[in-house]
């Protein structure tokens, strides 16, 4: 394996790459396990955010939009630190499968065909944008969350020198620090830290999903650059060992990105079935939480960005999954619907073999229970809407 921004080698999601060598969640080198620094941002992630969030929602009783609250950030933040464990526990396969596809790439850097170039100037763009604006919407987040009622409340304290209690945390969490939320001297210092290790753990977050969607994306797009070359398989050549050439370097990247489609879809299937089962639960509680408390302005901001972003990590790999078997289908139809019959019988014969090869499911599974795509988005919503108008109902007739 070799490094990514070696000369020759193509730019494989670069600034993802580069932001996950400075927070220390990739290597600079290959063949390594991941540091001691990437280890400890993921390990201190339960102690800061879970285990509070957890004895909160132990030791409240009292306010019942709180509580709800408090369950449905535990969910999303649960699935976060899986997140961050499943990458941690597949980096070496990660790090495979990246070098995987890039050597497949930088294979056909060089090739004449327009159609081909213009694929690879479209990975370079999409995962540069993605990787930009997707930064800067989570930092957001992670500030509308944090930062920002804590600068209200030091504003608020500056022009008139007093303070609502208990003051606000990052979640509703409880760190059992004594004068944590009731004094501002003790709380600010404590608040600050928090804020800052909320936007750390938000930015490997963003740069972990970023680099999951992208290569997914380099796959569909790999499977787009064989179209291209099944079409050209077509021409009539006056030499068999021209046709034999092309043939040879089409099994060989076909072979390549097969094997990626693979390790996706072996990394990824408990980790969508978790995402799935989430997004419904936390689409269901943030509802109810909304219907109650339609009136207060900060908690249904915060919790419509808690559903954009479970609506949107939904969607996106479900999104991306539809173009993975759209686009590796693709490649049977470009053999199939060739001029393969002017060509010799050996040459039929070996398309053949090449056409059932290429026939081959490539898609993502959800613990392997049902195949992901934009379908199974749309059922995600429909089951979410179910459970909340059931549970709306079992909550009306308790009160009733």
């Amino acid at each position: 394996m070799e490094c990514s921004n070696r000369k020759g080698q193509f730019p494989l999601i670069y600034l993802t790459i580069r932001g996950l060598k400075t927070i220390r969640l990739w290597n600079e080198s290959p063949g390594q396990s991941l540091s001691t620094w990437g280890l400890i941002i993921i390990v201190i992630y339960p102690f800061v955010w879970l285990i509070p969030s957890w004895l909160f929602i132990m030791s409240s009783q009292d306010d019942l939009i709180r509580l709800v609250k408090a369950v449905n950030e535990q969910i999303v933040f649960l699935v976060i630190f899986y997140k961050l464990c499943a990458f941690a526990m597949n980096f070496r396969r990660w790090e495979q499968l990246f070098y995987d596809l890039q050597r497949a790439y930088s294979s056909v850097m060089k090739k004449p065909n327009m159609d081909i170039q213009g694929v690879l100037g479209h990975v370079e763009n999409a995962t540069y944008c993605l990787t930009k604006w997707y930064c800067s919407v989570l930092i957001f987040n992670c500030a509308l969350y944090g930062s920002f009622p804590m600068l209200f409340v030091v504003v608020k304290y500056a022009l008139t020198g007093s303070y609502d209690m208990p003051l606000s945390t990052p979640v509703e969490a409880n760190y059992f620090i004594p004068g944590y939320r009731t004094n501002f001297w003790i709380w600010l210092p404590l608040d600050f830290m928090l804020n800052a290790l909320l936007e750390l753990h938000g930015i490997a977050l963003f740069l972990i999903e970023c680099f999951t969607w992208s290569l997914i994306h380099a796959t569909s797009c790999l499977f787009r650059i064989l179209q291209i070359q099944a079409n050209e398989l077509s021409v009539q050549h006056e030499h068999e060992h021209i046709f034999s050439a092309k043939l040879t370097s089409f099994v060989t990247l076909h072979d390549s990105v097969l094997r990626s489609a693979q390790t996706l879809e072996e990394i990824l299937s408990v980790q969508m079935l978790i995402i799935y089962l989430s997004t419904v639960l936390a689409l269901c509680l943030m509802t109810i939480v909304l219907s109650w408390a339609f009136q207060d302005v900060y908690l249904l901001t915060t919790m419509i960005c808690v559903i954009g972003y479970c609506l949107f990590q939904t969607f996106s790999f479900s999104y991306l999954g539809t173009e993975l078997i759209e686009e590796s289908g693709t490649v049977a139809e470009a053999i199939f619907h060739n001029t393969w019959y002017n060509q010799d019988v050996k040459m039929q014969k070996d398309l053949c073999f090449v056409l059932m090869r290429a026939k081959k499911p490539v898609r993502l599974t959800t613990g392997k229970l049902f195949i992901v795509t934009r379908d199974s988005f749309s059922q995600v919503i429909k089951q979410a809407y179910t459970i909340f108008t059931l549970m709306s109902q079992f909550l009306e007739d308790t009160d009733s």
